[in-house]
């Protein structure tokens, strides 16, 4: 047996599971799933058709009303969770996006929940829960898309704390979603999964790394899912559907025993936070998390915080900051439309404010190239060697971080010096904050995030240069959506005014999408952020913002 086919069957194998987990009442004809894929920007209606009206209210609904309406005992856990388990099915099928199914576990848990059902329920009682690939579950695999990761179901021992918490809680834990192998991109591709696709626009890719969970919860199979971010991977998928993101600062969300690339990397660290429908339920999610668990008795690497998922209400003078430009990257028109919206909804607010936020250029440049440089300072062995182990080719997404130029690891002498570059560059922001006059420091800044979406094979047409920098600066990030693309509206850039190659690229790329329609209708993504670590103030602005766009 070659090794080729070896690591072949391996992936048939690891396919058949899975679909061995899906009730045959739930599979789709192939029929149906060619008509389903062919329709690229209706899965959400299309899905709706297949699901009955009961089924449909419950997963059109949000968490703090099935709260509700468990506590007045109007639905039980079962038939909640049945609803989430049969229409995840449903859109895994088309766009898929899971890597574990535990559906027969979590009937089985809603089941006894029912039969169980304490005098106060605790605050997630009942509520199904996805998790990225990474978070550890007893019974089933964490393969972070690799195939040598496979088949090597963990141990209670090795279940990770924020999962224990979900139990603590009362939810459900019924699936667990794709990623690309690593985890290292910004699509979701892997040789044992397969490609993810974008379920709001099946034109498009789903983003990365935290793509499964994107995509399952933007065409409502979920209501709440974790994911996790290192460089976009939790914003990028939510920008991509529509959905709200928060990136965390570090130390807020258990990250103790959750599988990683990178294990050990203090350097610009990844970050677990939540990806939701709804911005009051991911706001109660966290106050459930940091207020009712105190993560930090368990998890030393958490620090203790008050995070206010209830006040709307913000503080007189309150100053926002609007980030439209690096000048490396010339915005498209629908990015600039959501900012002049936001922009224009603050300063017509008695008591706020906006301003231009415009840190150094040198010093956004600097943070992206920071990020760049951290992401393959082991010249991609630890991926390369993950590939070897099945014999499984490796990813074209995957390219950029495996060098093939022969540059060695970086040695404990340059990691030291990229440590203190990434300090420098930090307090350099913080400079800049406190260079500006006290009644012009903003509380928040809103930015853009992904700029456009990418089709499947065109990842690196796209930029980062708004995302990570965020990571290396710890800011808390919030993805949100602010309206639609609108084609004609919204038009062509002018590429002949492009500032560099990269800005051509993009410029080249909007237009392109533009010209083909197929972007037409598609989510324009902003985020907001805070300057001084505070992930509830961004969500507390958020909801303020959202009652008035």
């Amino acid at each position: 047996m070659t090794v080729q086919s070896t690591w072949k069957e391996r992936v048939q194998l690891k396919r058949k599971q899975l679909k061995n987990k899906i009730p045959d009442e739930w599979k789709l004809d192939n029929g149906t799933i060619k008509r389903l894929k062919d329709d690229k920007k209706n899965l959400i209606k299309n899905i709706d058709d297949l699901c009955s009206s009961a089924d449909n209210q419950i997963t059109h609904s949000t968490i703090i009303k099935l709260r509700e309406k468990l506590n007045a005992k109007q639905l039980t856990c079962y038939e909640i969770t049945s609803a989430f388990c049969h229409r995840a099915a449903l859109i895994h099928q088309v766009v898929n996006c899971l890597s574990e199914i535990m559906f027969l576990e979590a009937l089985k848990q809603a089941d006894y929940y029912d039969k169980h059902r304490p005098t106060t329920l605790p605050p997630l009682y009942g509520i199904p829960i996805s998790l990225k690939d990474q978070c550890n579950v007893e019974g089933v695999d964490t393969s972070l898309g690799y195939l040598s990761r496979t088949f090597k179901p963990k141990t209670k021992d090795e279940e990770s704390l924020i999962v224990n918490y979900l139990r603590d809680l009362g939810a459900i834990i019924f699936v667990k979603t794709t990623v690309p192998s690593s985890m290292m991109a910004t699509d979701t591709e892997s040789n044992t999964f397969g490609y993810t696709y974008n379920s709001i626009n099946l034109n498009f890719s789903s983003g990365g790394s935290s793509g499964g969970e994107g995509s399952l919860i933007g065409a409502h199979g979920s209501l709440l899912g974790l994911g996790t971010d290192i460089g976009g991977s939790i914003r990028i998928p939510s920008s991509y559907q529509g959905l709200f993101g928060l990136k965390p600062t570090f130390g807020r969300v258990p990250y103790l025993k959750v599988d990683n690339s990178f294990e050990g990397r203090e350097t610009i660290p990844s970050v677990i936070g939540p990806l939701a429908k709804d911005l009051s339920d991911l706001r109660y999610f966290m106050s459930c998390i940091i207020n009712v668990c105190k993560p930090w008795m368990r998890d030393v690497k958490c620090l203790p915080y008050y995070f206010d998922s209830t006040t709307n209400e913000l503080h007189s003078d309150y100053v926002v900051g609007i980030w439209y430009s690096d000048d490396v990257i010339g915005l498209p028109p629908s990015d600039i439309r959501a900012l002049k919206l936001c922009e224009d909804l603050i300063n017509k607010t008695e008591g706020m404010k906006a301003v231009k936020w415009e840190p150094p250029n040198k010093l956004s440049k600097e943070l992206f190239d920071i990020a760049n440089e951290a992401d393959v300072a082991d010249s991609g062995n630890e991926i390369r060697g993950e590939f070897k182990l099945s014999g499984e080719p490796l990813l074209d997404i995957l390219r950029p971080m495996v060098l093939d130029d022969g540059k060695p690891p970086y040695t404990v002498n340059q990691w030291w010096d990229l440590t203190k570059r990434v300090y420098n560059a930090q307090q350099s922001m913080r400079n800049y904050y406190l260079s500006l006059p006290e009644s012009e420091r903003p509380d928040v800044v809103i930015c853009p995030t992904t700029l456009m979406p990418f089709r499947p094979g065109d990842m690196l047409k796209t930029t980062l240069r708004h995302i990570l920098l965020f990571n290396v600066l710890n800011f808390p990030s919030l993805s949100v959506p602010v309206g639609t693309v609108d084609c004609q509206m919204d038009g062509l850039m002018d590429v002949s005014s492009a500032l560099n190659a990269e800005d051509k690229m993009v410029r080249t790329y909007w237009n392109d999408l533009i010209e083909s329609g197929e972007i037409e209708g598609f989510p324009v993504g902003l985020q907001i952020v805070s300057p001084i670590f505070d992930d509830s103030e961004i969500c507390k602005f958020a909801s303020w913002l959202f009652t008035k766009i």
